[in-house]
C-alpha cells in the first residue's frame, strides 16, 4: 500500500485463481497448458497482481543483474525496483519517460512517486 491505495498485490490465493483461470481456458484452446499458463500470469502481472513466489524470483534477478539490465528487463517487479533505485538519476528517468505509458498503470504509479520524490514534477 502506498498512500492507502493498494497498487501491487501479492497474495498466496493468486497462484489457486492463476491455475483455475489457465485450467478453464485450456480445456477450449489448442495451446499447451504451460502457454496458456504463461498468457494468463502476463495478464495478471499486467494489472499488479503477483505471487509470493514471483517477488522472490525477481528480486534475486534485480540483486544478480546491472541496474540497466534491470531497467530494461521484461520482468514489470525488476523494472519497478530498478525505477526507485537510487543509481537511477535524474537524466535517465527523464530518457525512460517516453516508454512510461507503454507501461502498466500500477508501474506508471511507481515511476511517477519516483519523479515526486526527485522534484521532476
Amino acid at each position: 500500500m502506498v498512500d492507502n491505495q493498494e497498487v501491487v498485490n501479492m497474495p498466496f490465493q493468486n497462484e489457486n485463481k492463476i491455475y483455475t483461470d489457465a485450467y478453464e481456458r485450456y480445456e477450449d484452446c489448442d495451446k499447451s497448458l504451460y502457454q496458456v499458463t504463461e498468457e494468463v500470469i502476463q495478464e495478471y502481472h499486467a494489472r499488479g497482481d503477483f505471487r509470493p513466489y514471483d517477488f522472490g524470483r525477481s528480486v534475486d534477478a534485480y540483486l544478480g543483474q546491472s541496474i540497466h539490465d534491470s531497467l530494461n528487463s521484461e520482468d514489470l517487479l525488476v523494472k519497478m525496483l530498478a525505477i526507485l533505485d537510487r543509481r537511477i538519476g535524474k537524466r535517465t528517468l527523464q530518457k525512460i519517460k517516453i516508454t512510461v505509458s507503454a507501461m502498466p498503470e500500477w508501474l506508471q504509479y511507481f515511476y511517477k512517486l519516483r519523479l515526486e520524490s526527485e522534484n521532476m514534477l
